[in-house]
């Protein structure tokens, strides 16, 4: 390959490999971006369908007809809302109850609501079983793909009681159609920066080249032995890297002039040298030979060494990770005393007050019922009157009749008190209508208040025992408090005990992590002398062969410095 070609691989080549791997970074990451941000544009419309569903009051419930009600919200007549939703936001949103579709803004191609198909196995996995959020990139609206996301619906007032979902999803199509577009445009912009710089180093390179063929020819005269070659004073005054090689060509010419004349001189000495040094390579070689076994023996010691500080920092550290875990769970076991024992407290104090207000409910019922048996009695009275009273009105009939009968005697003289007497009859008559009337009221009455105070017995009976039942609650409370506050001074005995051993334990790590760097330390540090050792060895063993090849070299040398004209 051509100098040339050499510098357009190493100029443009690596501005191809980064445009490239720029444009797949960048188009992943906008991708990778763009998915998230539709996932949470389908959470918030999600989020807000169902705030608009929860801002109604009352319990998700099916009615006979199978409407699904959200207190007095009628879910299953919700066109408006779905359908004002995807207006706002081109999104399609359904609610499920259950597993079953009850209301969606989704339509077929004859306009009908996509209504009572279930959800799939996976959402109903995810979403009802599992009570998460689900956000899945292929969900299939009459045969169309849609970015959807699912989120679980909760009964009114519980965190884990899941009656439904709420989905919401958009056309995935034309989502894709503006994910592709920006992706399109980013890599239309990178390959035009890509072949701007391509023609840029093309241009250089072809200078470059120029330059250096020329100082290749002069450097090529020199290898061939010419020491007398000359520059062009053109490249000699150049400021860059060119002018550089060529000063440096005449450089290395000059100094291989006085190289060559020094090396003819000391080719001699170098022969005697070598016969001298292989001598004594010879007897250093058979030294390190006893020094490499030694040393190999103390690098297995310091590997073994090292393996068993490095088991035994392991197994600290797994019995760290238990002491943490345990700490973990005595705080948390030590706030769920804490909430249990105001739990019982306000128990404890709500027993009490209703034990306050049972006694008061009793003690009214029992002045009710009082109330009740005297009404009873002055009930009793007024029969006892009413009776009496139609006693005199049968009489004072019996007195008219006789009366009229001596008037009718009497004849025309006794005709004014026939009169009297037949409006004493009618007196009579009425007296004994009303006070028959009287006396029925009054034994309605009296059996009214009977079945009051049969009423108020068994009412001041349950009273009764309800009042026992909240003592003896009461007491089992009371014990359940002074359980609580047993327990809550043990958990605090061992989460003191917890600390103390986990700062022990940290203690241990730290001592046993320290020896095992120092172990490692001395296993990495033996191994290599032991590597150092072995090449000292190598080095006296290439030492001798060399020293033997470096007498012949020497001749060889002085032969080879003729090729040379200075």
């Amino acid at each position: 390959m051509s100098i040339k070609k050499k510098i357009l691989a190493m100029t443009i080549g690596p501005v191809l490999i980064l445009g490239l791997i720029s444009v797949s970074f960048t188009l992943t990451m906008v991708k990778s971006a763009m998915t998230d941000e539709i996932q949470d544009a389908l959470k918030g419309t999600a989020a807000a369908t169902l705030a608009a569903y929860d801002q109604n009051a009352g319990d998700y419930i099916q009615a006979s007809n199978g409407d699904i009600w959200k207190g007095s919200y009628n879910i299953s007549k919700s066109e408006s809302l779905v359908d004002g939703i995807k207006e706002n936001t081109g999104m399609d949103v359904t609610f499920f109850y259950g597993s079953q579709r009850i209301m969606t803004s989704a339509k077929d191609g004859n306009g009908d609501r996509l209504l009572g198909s279930p959800a799939g196995e996976v959402i109903i996995e995810n979403v009802l079983n599992k009570g998460g959020s689900y956000f899945s990139k292929n969900v299939s609206l009459n045969g169309t793909l849609n970015y959807g996301y699912f989120t679980p619906v909760y009964q009114n007032g519980s965190s884990t009681d899941i009656v439904g979902m709420v989905f919401v999803g958009t056309d995935k199509e034309q989502k894709n159609a503006v994910i592709n577009h920006i992706m399109l445009t980013i890599g239309v912009a990178v390959c035009v920066v890509m072949i701007i710089c391509a023609g840029a180093g093309i241009k250089m390179s072809s200078a470059m080249s120029r330059s250096i063929r020329t100082s290749i020819g002069v450097v090529e005269k020199v290898a061939g032995g010419n020491l007398d070659v000359w520059v062009d004073d053109k490249l000699l005054n150049r400021k860059d890297e060119i002018g550089d090689l060529s000063k440096v060509t005449i450089k290395l010419r000059d100094a291989m002039k006085t190289v060559i004349m020094d090396i003819s001189a000391n080719a001699n000495a170098l022969l005697n040298a070598g016969t001298d040094l292989k001598s004594v390579a010879d007897k250093t070689n058979g030294t390190m030979e006893h020094v490499r076994s030694a040393v190999t023996m103390i690098v297995d010691n310091s590997s073994e060494q090292a393996r068993n500080s490095q088991s035994t920092s392991e197994h600290m550290k797994i019995m760290g990770e238990n002491i943490t875990e345990t700490s973990g769970e005595v705080d948390m076991l030590d706030n769920n005393a804490a909430s249990m024992q105001q739990s019982s407290e306000k128990a404890s104090e709500t027993l009490e007050k209703l034990r306050i207000i049972n006694t008061d409910v009793e003690r009214i019922i029992n002045d009710v019922k009082e109330q009740t048996i005297r009404t009873n009695n002055s009930v009793q009275k007024i029969q006892d009157a009413t009776s009496f009273i139609s006693s005199i009105a049968e009489e004072t009939n019996l007195l008219s009749l006789n009366a009229s009968i001596e008037a009718a005697r009497a004849g025309e003289s006794g005709r004014g008190f026939a009169v009297v007497a037949e409006q004493i009859k009618k007196l009579a008559e009425q007296s004994n209508t009303s006070s028959q009337e009287i006396d029925d009221t009054a034994r309605i009455l009296m059996e009214d208040s009977t079945k009051a105070v049969e009423l108020m017995k068994q009412m001041q009976d349950i009273m009764v025992s309800q009042s026992a039942s909240m003592e003896e609650t009461q007491a089992v409370v009371a014990g359940v408090l002074a359980e609580i506050e047993s327990s809550m001074k043990s958990i605090e005995l061992i989460k003191t005990s917890t600390h103390k051993l986990e700062a022990s334990r940290n203690k241990v790590v730290s001592a046993v992590d320290e020896l095992s760097e120092i172990a490692q330390n001395n296993v990495e540090g033996t191994k290599k002398t032991h590597q150092e050792t072995e090449e000292v060895a190598d080095t006296f063993r290439q030492v001798s062969d060399s020293a033997e090849k470096l007498r012949e070299i020497a001749g060889q040398l002085a032969d080879s410095i003729d090729y040379f004209k200075i």
